[in-house]
């Protein structure tokens, strides 16, 4: 899905991200222009941060809203630069990602997810709906597209699933 986004206006590039920072931060920076469908952060091929990311708001017009409201705004003391989104959709699968993520299994780059309770609660229970049988690890692959970690999805969407899968 990521290739397959349309170029829709709803998409925003984001230069000068502090390099510790993950993409819940730039998530909870960006939150306040509107809300957000996707958010990520871009690494290199050795799993560092390249200090730029690509969010995807839910409407037109608050993409237009980050851009006017935070462009050359400061994060955590650096300045921050809003644009619209130009090129394909990163890779959420990326050789740079799954390098990142292996670094984080051992410890060594990452710190622990931020998640409030009830957003980590639904988590839980889509993580167990996902453990008890390949057919309904596929409803939430067929459901979630090309991100398919639960924590990675807002609150709502992960309502939404829970209420159209019948979870327990």
């Amino acid at each position: 899905m990521a290739n397959q986004v349309a170029d829709d206006g709803r998409c925003v590039f984001v230069a000068g991200i502090p390099k510790h920072a993950e993409w819940q931060e730039l998530q909870d920076y960006m939150r306040t222009a509107g809300d957000i469908e996707y958010c990520d952060v871009l690494y290199n091929d050795w799993g560092q941060s390249r200090g730029i990311g690509f969010v995807r708001f839910r409407t037109q017009a608050e993409a237009l809203q980050a851009i006017a409201s935070l462009d050359n705004s400061s994060m955590e003391g650096k300045t921050v630069h809003v644009s619209a989104w130009t090129g394909r959709p990163p890779n959420p699968n990326s050789h740079g990602k799954m390098m990142h993520q292996m670094l984080a299994w051992y410890g060594r780059t990452q710190k622990k997810l931020k998640l409030d309770p009830e957003k980590a609660a639904l988590v839980d229970r889509i993580k167990s709906f996902q453990k008890s049988g390949q057919e309904k690890n596929e409803t939430w692959y067929a459901f979630c597209g090309e991100v398919k970690d639960p924590a990675r999805h807002d609150a709502e969407k992960l309502k939404e699933f829970i209420a159209v899968a019948a979870v327990p």
